[in-house]
Formats: C-alpha cells, sequence, structure tokens
C-alpha cells in the first residue's frame, strides 16, 4: 500500500495551509525501491522547522548510506492537514515513496524540545499506529528517540518503546544494522527491543527496572567527530521556504564554557572540532551541491573554536565573490570582537545578539559566565561607529542566582536603560522562564510558579519605555508545561495523552497552541503539577533521570551546585582539565586542532572578474505535479538555489543582500500546473544553450524542467526591458470534475454576459474530451475569470476543476499581435 497524494488528496491539498509540506519531491531526496528494513524518520513538528533541523539530515543521510536499509522523512502534520486524512480516511504517509507511517518497521524520532511529544503523538495517531506502546501488537513499528529532549524519559514510556542515549554517530546506525539482519532472520519485535537494550546507549523502562545497577544507560560520544571526513549532510533541499533556510557546517561540538544552566553544555560534553580544511570541504558542498547562499557555523560558542578569525578570512576570501554569507548563531559575548563581526557582514550585515541571562556581574560568576556589562556597551558604541543600528538581549528569570535584596526583574531593567543612556541604541528584547533541566548542576533548584514569573515580566513591561525596547517573552505558563514534561514522572504521561486526545498539538505556534486544555488538564489532576514540577529537589532525592548518565558525576554537579552559591567561577574545559567531571577518559576527550598552513587551502574564486551583464537567457520550463504547489517566493528562492549548484555565472544585483538578476514572466497560483513557464537570467560569459540546459535540469527537482532555452548577446543600445512588459496573457486548460456543473457553467447568464464583455478572451470546447475547455486570456481578466467561475458554480475554484497553463502568450510593446516569448526576443535582439 502506497498513499499518492497528488491522486489519492487530489485538489483537496488546496484547502490546506502549504500544501507543499506533505509531498516531498525536493531536490536531493533519496528513494529506494527495495528494502529490508523501512525506517520512518519523523520530526515531531511541521516541515519547515523539521527541515530546519541538522540531526534530521544528519540521521537521513547516513541510514540511507546503510544499503539494507530506507529511510524516508515524516514530519508533524498541521491540524488542517491531520483533519483532512481522517476526512478522506488516509493514513499519514512518509514524504518519499509515500508509505503509510504504520507500515515502516522503525519510527526514528529526534526530540529537541520536550514539549514536542504532542507532535509525534498526531505522527502515530494520524500514520495508524497506537499511541500507547502497551496497545502495539507484533506488526506495529518500534518507536524509538533520541535527542536532548528525552534524558528524562519517565514522561514518555507510554509512547515510545526505545530511547537511545546520545550522539548517533557513536552507535544508533550501528543498531540500525543490527536490526536490519534481526529481521532479515525473522527476528520478532519483542526479540529486537531486547537486543537493543543489551546496548549501553539504551534506556527502555524494562531495562531500567531489571538493572541492579542505579546507572543502566549512559550517553553515547562521537568520538570520531574531529578526525573522519564525514558526508555533509545537506540533502534534501526544501522546494519551499523553511524556517532556517541555510546551509549548517558543525564546526565544533560541546562547549568548554560549563555554564551551571546548560542542558546542551551537559549533552555534548566534551568540545571537539573540526578542521578549518574539513569545514571547508563541507562549506563547498553545501554551496556547490545544495546551493545555500546562507552557511551557519554550528556550535554551541562558535567563538570558542581555535582560530574563528583564520576559519572566516579562508571563508570569505573563498566565496564573498559568490554572494556566500556566514552566520556565527552562538557567539558568547568574551569572544564577540567586531573585527570578527565585519567578517559575518562582508556580504550580508547580521545582527548583535547578546546572550546576557543575568544582569548582575556576581550573578554571572553563579552562572559560571563573565558577559560584564561595561563590555556590552563598548561592543555597541564600536559597532554603532560600523553602521549597526539595534541590538538583541536575551535574559532568563527565575535562575538560581538572586542574592540579597535585589530582584532580577530591577536588574533587568536597570541594566538595559543604563545600556540605552550610554549607547543610544534601539533594542530587542527576550525573557524566558528559567527550567532546571535535569543533569545539570541546577537540576535540584527550584522553577518559577506562574504568578511568581508573570510578575516578574509585568514588571520588566510596565518600566521598560516603548520607545527604545521591543520586548518578547516566553510566556510563563507554556515554561511551566515544559518544566512539568522535562522534570516529571510517569504520571506525565497521562496528562500528555490526555491533553492530546482533548486537542492540544503543536504547543510551540501560538496559531494552534491550546493552553486551555492543558490548564484544564493540569487543574483537574490527581495531583499538584504545578507545585511538583516548581518545587526546590533535596540532594538526596531520587530523580526521575538517574537512571542514566551523561557523563558528568552527580558528585560533580553537586560541587558545581556548590560553587554557584558562592559565585565561584569553575575553569573552561581543556585537554589538561583539573575539574575532572566524568565525561572524559582515554577515548573521550577535548579535541582542539591547529592552524592549517592556509597556502593548502585553494581560492577558486577568481575575484577579478568583470560581472557586468553581458548575455540574456530566456527559458521556458514545466511546473508538474509536486511543483505546482510552490509558492512564488519559494520557487524563487529554489531558482537561486539551482544557479549555485549548477555554478552557471549569473549576473548578481548589487546592494545589501545580492540576488540573482533572475526574473519569471507570470505569478502562478497555487495549483495550477504549468508547460510553459517563462523565465529569464543575466550572464556574464557566454555558454551554449545546451549546456544551460543540461546543467539547470541535472540542478533542478524532477518536477521543474527546462523545455526551451535561448541566450541572446546584449545591447548598450537596446534597452533590456522586463519580462512583465512583453506578457500579454495564458492559454489554459480547465477540466472540470463534474460534467453538471460544466454544463451549467456554459449555459449561466451571469458566465455568458463575462465573456461578451471581454471578446479579447476565447474559448474552445474539447469535443472529444468530457467537461474539457481551453481558454485563452488577457493577464487582466485572469483572476476575474476564475472569480467568475467560482461565483456561479458557488464553490472554491479547487473543487470545481483542476487547471493547466498551456502556453505563456507575449505581444511586442505597443503592438496587439500575439506570439511567443522566443518569437518576439528572436526579433529585438
Amino acid at each position: 500500500m502506497r498513499i499518492h497524494p497528488l491522486s489519492d488528496l487530489g485538489s483537496s491539498l488546496l484547502s490546506v495551509q502549504n500544501p507543499a509540506r506533505y509531498l516531498g519531491g525536493e531536490f536531493g531526496q533519496i528513494i529506494k525501491q527495495k528494502a529490508v528494513l523501512t525506517v520512518a524518520l519523523a520530526f515531531p513538528d511541521l516541515y519547515e522547522i523539521a527541515m530546519s533541523n541538522l540531526a534530521v539530515k544528519i540521521l537521513y543521510n547516513a541510514i540511507n548510506r546503510i544499503d539494507t536499509v530506507r529511510c524516508e522523512r515524516v514530519f508533524a502534520p498541521a491540524p488542517d492537514f491531520e483533519a483532512l486524512l481522517k476526512k478522506k480516511q488516509i493514513p499519514l504517509y512518509t514524504l518519499e515513496s509515500g508509505i503509510p507511517v504504520h507500515k515502516a518497521d522503525i519510527i526514528a524520532v529526534s526530540i529537541g524540545y520536550e514539549p514536542g511529544i504532542n507532535g509525534l503523538l498526531s505522527i502515530l495517531d494520524t500514520g495508524g499506529v497506537p499511541l500507547q506502546c502497551s496497545e502495539r501488537i507484533e506488526t506495529s513499528p518500534i518507536v524509538i528517540a533520541g535527542g536532548c529532549g528525552i534524558t528524562n524519559p519517565l514522561p514518555f514510556t507510554k509512547f515510545i518503546d526505545v530511547f537511545y542515549i546520545g550522539e548517533a554517530e557513536d552507535g544508533f546506525f550501528d543498531l540500525i544494522k543490527l536490526i536490519s539482519v534481526l529481521k532479515e532472520n525473522g527476528a520478532s519485535r519483542s526479540d529486537i527491543i531486547a537486543e537493543l537494550e543489551k546496548s549501553p546507549y539504551i534506556w527502555t523502562q524494562h531495562k531500567q527496572r531489571s538493572s541492579s545497577k542505579a546507572i543502566c544507560t549512559t550517553k553515547a560520544v562521537y568520538r570520531n567527530f574531529s578526525d573522519v571526513p564525514d558526508s555533509i549532510a545537506y540533502l534534501p533541499v526544501s522546494n519551499i521556504r523553511i524556517v532556517q533556510d541555510h546551509g549548517s557546517v558543525e564546526i565544533m561540538r560541546g562547549c568548554p564554557n560549563g555554564c551551571r544552566f546548560c542542558h546542551a553544555g551537559i549533552y555534548y560534553r566534551p568540545q571537539r572540532m573540526r578542521s578549518i580544511n574539513q569545514v571547508i570541504s563541507d562549506v563547498d558542498l553545501l554551496v556547490s551541491k545544495a546551493g545555500f547562499r546562507e552557511i551557519s557555523l554550528m556550535s554551541l560558542s562558535s567563538g570558542d573554536y581555535e582560530h574563528i578569525d583564520s576559519l572566516m578570512n579562508r571563508l570569505n576570501q573563498r566565496y564573498s565573490a559568490r554572494h556566500i554569507s556566514f552566520q556565527l548563531p552562538s557567539l558568547k559575548v568574551n569572544s564577540f570582537t567586531l573585527p570578527l563581526l565585519e567578517k559575518m557582514a562582508s556580504v550580508r550585515k547580521s545582527g548583535l545578539t547578546f546572550a546576557v541571562e543575568t544582569p548582575v556581574d556576581a550573578w554571572q560568576l553563579s552562572l559560571n559566565k563573565e558577559v560584564y556589562k561595561q563590555r556590552i556597551i563598548d561592543i555597541i558604541l564600536e559597532a554603532k561607529l560600523k553602521g549597526w543600528n539595534q541590538c538583541k538581549f536575551y535574559f532568563m528569570i527565575g535562575l538560581p542566582v538572586e542574592q540579597g535584596t535585589s530582584t532580577e526583574e530591577i536588574e533587568i531593567v536597570d541594566f538595559l536603560l543604563d545600556v540605552y543612556k550610554q549607547t543610544k541604541m534601539y533594542s530587542s528584547v527576550n525573557i524566558g522562564t528559567f527550567i532546571p533541566k535535569p543533569h545539570t548542576p541546577y537540576q535540584w533548584s527550584k522553577q518559577l510558579t506562574l504568578e511568581e514569573a508573570q510578575r516578574k515580566i509585568d514588571y520588566v513591561y510596565k518600566n521598560l519605555p516603548k520607545k527604545y525596547f521591543k520586548l518578547s517573552t516566553h510566556k510563563p505558563f507554556n515554561s511551566l508545561v515544559e518544566g512539568m514534561i522535562s522534570r516529571g514522572d510517569e504520571r506525565v504521561g497521562d496528562l500528555i495523552l490526555e491533553a492530546y486526545t482533548k486537542g492540544c498539538r503543536l504547543d510551540a505556534w501560538d496559531d494552534w497552541a491550546r493552553p486551555d486544555i492543558w490548564k484544564e488538564v493540569i487543574g483537574s489532576a490527581s495531583w499538584n503539577v504545578e507545585k511538583e514540577t516548581t518545587r526546590e529537589r533535596d540532594i538526596n532525592e531520587n530523580l526521575p533521570w538517574d537512571s542514566i548518565s551523561l557523563g558528568p558525576t552527580k558528585k560533580y554537579l553537586i560541587t558545581e551546585k556548590k560553587k554557584s552559591e558562592q559565585q565561584l567561577l569553575t575553569p573552561s574545559c581543556s585537554q589538561d582539565c583539573e575539574d575532572k567531571c566524568g565525561v572524559c577518559n582515554n577515548s573521550t576527550k577535548v579535541t582542539k586542532i591547529d592552524e592549517p598552513d592556509i597556502e593548502h587551502i585553494d581560492n577558486n574564486i577568481d575575484l577579478s572578474r568583470n560581472y557586468e551583464a553581458s548575455f540574456r537567457v530566456l527559458i521556458s520550463f514545466t511546473k508538474q505535479g509536486v511543483a505546482s504547489f510552490i509558492p512564488h517566493l519559494s520557487m524563487l528562492e529554489l531558482w537561486h538555489k539551482t544557479f549555485l549548484r549548477s555554478s552557471i555565472p549569473v549576473v548578481y544585483s548589487e546592494g545589501f543582500n545580492p540576488l540573482p538578476k533572475f526574473e519569471l514572466a507570470q505569478t502562478l497560483s497555487i495549483g495550477i500546473s504549468s508547460e510553459d513557464e517563462i523565465a529569464s537570467f543575466l550572464l556574464y560569459e557566454h555558454m551554449e544553450a545546451s549546456v544551460l540546459k543540461e546543467l539547470l535540469n541535472n540542478s533542478l527537482p524532477e518536477s521543474i524542467q527546462v523545455q526551451k532555452i535561448a541566450v541572446y548577446t546584449l545591447s548598450r543600445s537596446v534597452k533590456r526591458e522586463s519580462l512583465s512588459k512583453f506578457f500579454w496573457g495564458t492559454m489554459y486548460e480547465y477540466s472540470f470534475f463534474d460534467i453538471s456543473q460544466f454544463t451549467n457553467l456554459l449555459h449561466d447568464q451571469k458566465y455568458v454576459e463575462f465573456l461578451e464583455s471581454r471578446p479579447e478572451i476565447s474559448i474552445d470546447i474539447d469535443t472529444e474530451r468530457t467537461a474539457v475547455f481551453t481558454a485563452c486570456i488577457p493577464f487582466k481578466f485572469d483572476r476575474g475569470f476564475r472569480d467568475c467561475i467560482s461565483a456561479v458554480i458557488a464553490q472554491p475554484l479547487y473543487e470545481i476543476c483542476s487547471i493547466n497553463k498551456i502556453s505563456s502568450l507575449a505581444a511586442e510593446i505597443g503592438k496587439k499581435e500575439v506570439s511567443t516569448f522566443f518569437d518576439i526576443f528572436n526579433v529585438i535582439h
């Protein structure tokens, strides 16, 4: 059984928001016709978030490198699509081949955010998989979860069969190979789970209960991160705009700083760096194979990457002429320098972002941070001289740092007012409520109650002038729910299930969040949820997550907690660290790099090229199937990536955000397929049309293909007009679903009068096919014609007919004769 969404759902896709989310068909997707094992790689959020997640691409590409295994993606449906699937009685399916989720052998889900569990439940429920482990049968998929969000598994044990703790590269892919072998040899579902439990990185409730040791599961660490030139995870490339639409290169895993509130810092210990040569090689692939113009150099603290200045110098030297920009999304203030910022802004100017967390210098020491106000002021003043005019601050309320009579809300306001007084720079301010996460030195700390958090936030809102500050906050109730899940035990699973059953889905999205349901569920619980979530834990108390070790010992965490209370710093992690946390051993250690000889890094960009436009290229391309659901702005971005992938010498615009000088003759509505989309772009070097066509088609998704192409030499004596100047109109084919509606339309007085008053429109009824006509329509009447049909039949157009664009029609400026773009360009050029 396979789901074919274009035929099985058809025009109903136009009833949901962003239908391209559910269609796949991206450049670089991997489809295997046969496999021993099928893995549905899940992410518990919408496509736009999932496809921004680096872990998804790492898992997707690595699993698909296993010959016997097929890995296909499935992401959380939005409520409108979930409703459509249930109405049509169609299960949720994988994007590549339309495999129903319940037909997969393994559902592998990456959970980085604890409230994402409702996204997983919607995937399981809509995909036909029983929500609770106890209800699954022999043919049900095994649900395996990993990621930062499941290091306290107890709230999820109702729904997840197996938990993988740590980094996938160290053992997860070997386990997938093992499952493939076991399945091929006829192993049962329970046999496979039993074999998985033998891994030190696997946690199950059965393993915990049957273990004679307090800790039954340890974290997997990818020890070869710095040494192995991995095949970079850059495919597939989304057809639509996603939240973080850029390429990502991990320059470092782990963080040396040891911030005491940071769960990710514990999860990814120890610090490991990739060499500059490896990073550049990865960037080459992201640009030349995937087509990204913006690259994020990823780590928890990018400024702690050894030789970060050398890396940025090399990347800008190599790529600035190709308009590639680089971001360092995680810069601590102490590594924040204007020269480094200017290197990031050499193509596009990025913002000034300061993760302050807490505003008092002494409280910073409690966190094991040093973010001094005067240092920030100095940076802002210097940045203003270089053209920056705004900055962003991040704070947390509820950190266990307050001492004396002062409170953090007062100190935050005083801090920001003083910064503005000295810099006169407009600021965006984001304030979140601190959640004491498992496995950190603050895991025993209390969390703010709803009343406490709201009181602090209200004070900041009241006392920050709106003229100088834009304030946003994470809602205290959302933080309570996150704290409940991340710090809770098995009882939380009952609340999650009840909230989902009553309608909670994508809790992180304001459009779909249902705090009213969560409040009802929490209020009717048999235990005091807020009190249990926010209370301080005793240092000797058994915690729900104590059966898992992320490396640092409990003794080390207690020592760090005491240092926090005494406002004492712990030195950064290093290869000869004296403050042993328990992560490093003979095979696991901090890994740094030496600066390479820059002469060994080729610079393949000729910065002396003349980028003046010399040639204009006219193309006709098809948009069929999946491509007909790609929105206009996403289509433009898709073509921009295609030019980079194809290495065609296109001319770019000038200014702040250089883009290829590419234009489409018409903005086509979503859901209309096309056999003749017209576009043009400029070249600064001549290329043969046949070569261009081959390069473009090899770099485009299969649903978009160039059919015709012509290259014209530009002349200074002839003005280059935009395609819209020549666009006259379109020839469409309308195919009606209901012959009676078709017949009624043709005889409807309103429709007849519409055509009679617009003689430029010509209609040709197809006598060989039922309920089909072609319409030749000037652009100025296009929308009105469709609106007329919809009004006459009193239904949305997508419920009435399908539309296929047959050809784009053009006319020379000032003339009435209608022709093709190619005929006209042959004359004017």
